[in-house]
């Protein structure tokens, strides 16, 4: 890993360089030669690393040669990563100059930094020219470019990819969910065990179980969560209560508890899953099974349990138990086979050949069998299957080790070092953790594992998500979840093993402490990546030696991760953490955030979702390379001097945005919302220069916009990747300000791509021309908004009319609701024509329309009027609504009626041949 180390940081210098000796600051400060001599001095370094990578085994001097090239790199990218800091704060300070015309005098303190910098850029070229040197003398030579391996496109709205459905289970399964629905239906609580080595397929099981429609039909309430850890049987209660409520129990005395889950799950017959649990001991399972027994739930209840343990718990639990063996050759052949070529295509007889004899090597393990298929997916040429099939891994005597290393193949067979590094940093995640792919890009991005690629015009999140996508496909990365609205990858997991993997790759990196003890805290290594979690709270000590740790321990100097999971009620300063770059606190109780925040010129990423802070320091504004920004529900203040993050590209707060710390942000790609501020220069506006957003945009507080021109100055139209928008007043009853309400809505004209659009409590009679007409004015032409996805309407009491939806080809989900001055959803046209509303409408949600009567005036209240493949209606508080008419054939499944109160009758409903659901109350 040393090479990959040294490889992916020598890039993020060599970009950085770049920059600085691009910029007039060099020339200032007089070390721009001495920048280009580092910058060929790690060029030609760089070139010998592919050598030394084939060499470090067979040579302890190599292998000696990669660790001390690594930490001169690591000391090389700290001092660049400074010059770059102060050149971004230059940036700042000449553009507030130039704001109030002030101008720039030299300084004592830039004299000195200029004087430092020099020579600490002098020292790093020193120490890079020895070893440059001492690599001609290993005659390491430059690599030679090789053949470049195309990588087959795996593409990323595919519905299957990474959710791998069971085979060779059916038998386990049906004789599962038989025991947990038919032969112990009776009995007062059932635990069933599934049980097998890693990489079985135990969750997969437990996952088909979970979501069978029996088992959806036979029980009032299902959860599931991961154990993943010995725990006690307090701390699996509260998670089993977490699960359950969705939210944290406020008591986790074993009394307490029980009384809290017999809120929930008393009268009910309940279905959990506890997946990879590592407690096998009769007595815990009989303690467990008596304190579920006093929850006071139905008989029938059942929980199902999977783990490595083959003789897990109680006698009964045994008799139950469903011990997963390896599936047989004809199921292993067709998992493979789905993984290692592409859909409908036929496999080569020669690599069909060699496939098989890999195939047996696997043991009839699904994980394998995955991640090895999804490996040899992005190659045709049978000399890397043979590569595959006669490793020598497959004949490692021990079991556990021989997958281990199985899985290490996938690993060395990554595209580079990149995709290498970025699969080993997920390590400092906890396991099982849902990892967010957003997320995941944003830590790469911090640490410098991935960056712009200007050949390819790629940014730093495209080339993220590319790496991601990659992991994936190779299935290092599984259980993926999907956006529903545009099918993207947004979640998934890493299978225990492969985690374990990440974790041996990663050992001399990264330590992640789960429930330390004060020895673990005192004894903690050398490293780069530090991650505290707290699963089971056993004292406040433990929370005093974290703080303590971070604010005397020498190593903290050198970390660039840390991530705190602890509930940490004692305010601490960072000024130890000189070389951070991500920091993630949660649990901190601590409302104030230590000014010494301001100091940590290296810092990328900030998470404070999870935390009590209420007030940010004025010194946040110096976090110049600050990338992410993540804030907690509580913030009470934004500082106006965030205005200069200038690096600033994702900005997350459960609390509006005021518009007045936005305006210079311009490399902001992801804004969870935004408050327009009444005053000039805070206005809407200042979101002109934000082309860069992607994804949602929520704009709240409209009322405050002045005026038409500064709705169309906030070029919301520009923003090309803006696929969710949200329009919200505060809906007054101020007739000036509903007055301006259809201007300032003309003026916001929303990007012709959009998918999703949401209008909130405006509050004039009529929408605006582009709204009405669901399509944009580009250069005078009307381009339709036909991407549109979802359209929602809430709160605009005053509207006569809805918008045309004829010409939405994509148009799936339409919600109105408490537009009370609507009577029809649309009038029929001159002729008397009674087109259906939407031909492409699939769900139409209708809540609180106080005089709602007909969907088309002239035409019966029939599902066929609204839309021909409409599958969901829903008809609540619309108390005008008198007849209902289904007599037409019509494909409705879902018919929900609430509080209708004037409905006289429904004539008919024997059109309704699929319906599946029916509600009237």
């Amino acid at each position: 890993m040393a090479n990959a180390l040294a490889t992916v940081a020598a890039e993020a210098i060599l970009k950085k360089l770049a920059s600085i000796a691009a910029n007039e600051v060099a020339l200032a400060w007089g070390y721009k030669e001495k920048l280009y001599t580092l910058e060929g001095t790690l060029k030609m370094i760089r070139a010998k690393l592919q050598d030394a990578e084939n060499q470090k085994g067979q040579k302890h001097s190599v292998m000696e040669w990669l660790k001390q090239l690594k930490d001169v790199v690591a000391e090389a990218d700290d001092v660049v990563d400074e010059a770059h800091y102060e050149m971004l704060r230059r940036e700042v300070k000449s553009r507030d100059r130039v704001a109030i015309k002030v101008p720039s005098l030299p300084s004592l303190k830039k004299l000195k930094f200029r004087s430092e910098m020099g020579h600490k850029i002098k020292n790093i070229n020193e120490k890079l020219s020895q070893i440059n040197k001492q690599a001609n003398e290993l005659g390491l030579q430059n690599e030679q470019p090789g053949p470049v391996v195309q990588y087959r496109p795996y593409p990323e709205t595919d519905p299957n990819l990474g959710e791998f459905k069971v085979f060779g289970r059916e038998d386990d399964e049906k004789r599962i969910i038989h025991l947990l629905t038919e032969s112990r239906k009776e009995e007062k609580l059932t635990i069933v065990p599934i049980v097998g080595m890693g990489g079985m397929g135990k969750t997969t099981l437990a996952k088909s179980v979970y979501n069978n429609p029996k088992i959806q039909q036979h029980f009032d309430v299902k959860a599931w969560l991961c154990v993943s850890v010995k725990v006690d049987i307090n701390t699996l209660l509260a998670k089993i209560y977490e699960s359950v409520a969705r939210e944290k129990p406020k008591s986790e005395t074993k009394a307490n508890l029980i009384e809290s889950l017999e809120e929930k799950l008393g009268s009910k017959r309940y279905f959990l899953v506890l997946d990879d649990v590592w407690d096998e001991e009769r007595l815990y399972w009989e303690d467990f099974r008596s304190v579920m027994i006093n929850v006071k739930s139905q008989n029938g209840s059942s929980i199902l349990v999977t783990s490595r343990k083959l003789d897990i718990g109680t006698k009964a639990m045994s008799m139950d138990s469903c011990s997963l063996k390896g599936l047989s050759d004809d199921d292993c052949w067709y998992i493979f086979k789905e993984r290692a070529f592409l859909a409908g295509q036929s496999p080569q007889p020669e690599l069909e050949e060699i496939g098989r004899d890999i195939v047996k090597k696997c043991g009839g393990l699904p994980l394998l069998l995955n991640v090895i298929g999804g490996m040899l997916q992005n190659y045709g040429d049978p000399e890397k299957w043979l590569a595959i099939k006669n490793s020598d891994v497959w004949y490692l005597e021990d079991e556990r080790e021989r997958v281990q290393k199985s899985l290490e193949l996938s690993f060395d067979n990554l595209p580079n070092s990149l995709a290498k590094q970025c699969f080993t940093y997920c390590s400092i995640l906890e396991k099982d953790t849902l990892m967010e792919r957003e997320e995941l890009v944003g830590l790469w991005m911090a640490l410098g594992l991935v960056q712009a690629d200007e050949e390819r015009n790629k940014e730093m999140e495209d080339v993220g998500n590319d790496i991601f996508q990659n992991l994936v496909s190779n299935s290092l990365f599984q259980d993926v979840e999907r956006d529903e609205l545009y099918g993207h990858i947004t979640h998934c997991r890493l299978h225990d093993l492969v985690h374990d993997l990440s974790l041996s790759l990663s050992k001399h990196e990264s330590l992640c402490l789960v429930d330390a003890t004060n020895d673990d805290i005192a004894c903690i290594p050398q490293v780069k990546h530090l991650a505290f979690y707290e699963v089971e709270k056993k004292d406040d000590e433990f929370e005093a030696k974290v703080s303590m740790f971070i604010e005397r321990n020498t190593m903290a100097r050198t970390l660039h991760t840390l991530f705190i999971k602890v509930k940490v009620e004692k305010k601490f300063t960072f000024q130890r953490l000189k070389c951070i770059r991500i920091l993630k606190l949660e649990g901190f109780s601590i409302e104030k955030l230590d000014d010494s925040i301001g100091g940590l010129v290296h810092l990328r990423y900030l998470n404070l979702s999870y935390t009590r802070v209420r007030v940010l320091p004025e010194s946040i504004g110096k976090l110049y390379h600050l990338q992410t920004l993540k804030l907690p529900k509580d913030i009470e203040h934004f500082p106006e001097t965030m205005r200069n993050l200038i690096s600033l590209r994702y900005f997350m707060c459960y609390k509006d945005i005021p518009t007045y710390v936005l305006g210079h942000l311009i490399y902001l790609r992801k804004l969870s919302s935004v408050k327009v501020v009444g005053r000039k220069g805070h206005g809407i506006e200042e979101l002109r220069h934000l082309n860069n957003l992607t994804g949602s945009l929520y704009i709240f507080n409209l009322e405050n916009v002045r005026s038409k021109e500064d709705a169309v100055n906030a070029n919301l139209s520009r923003k090309k990747n803006l696929y969710n928008i949200q329009f919200n007043w505060r809906g007054n009853d101020d007739e000036d300000a509903n007055r301006n309400n259809k201007d300032v809505l003309e003026g916001l004209q929303p990007p012709e791509d959009v998918k999703k659009l949401t209008i909130n409590k405006f509050l004039g009679a009529n929408f605006p021309e582009w709204v009405m007409k669901m399509a944009i004015d580009i250069d005078g032409k009307w381009t339709p908004l036909d991407k549109l996805v979802s359209i929602t309407l809430v709160g605009c009491r005053s509207c006569l009319s809805l918008p045309t939806l004829e010409r939405l080809p994509h148009l799936r989900d339409l919600l109105l609701r408490e537009m009370g001055s609507l009577t029809c959803l649309r009038s029929s046209d001159v002729n008397g024509s009674t087109k259906p509303l939407s031909p492409s409408l699939r769900s139409l949600v209708l809540f609180g329309m106080e005089r709602l009567e007909k969907w088309i005036d002239g035409a019966p209240n029939s599902s066929k009027i609204i839309s021909p493949v409409l599958k969901k209606l829903v008809i609540m508080g619309c108390p005008k609504i008198i007849l209902l008419d289904e007599c037409h054939p019509h494909p409705l499944v879902s018919l929900e009626i609430g509080a209708c109160t004037g409905l006289v009758s429904i004539k008919s409903i024997q059109g309704l041949t699929s319906l599946k659901n029916l509600m009237i109350g």
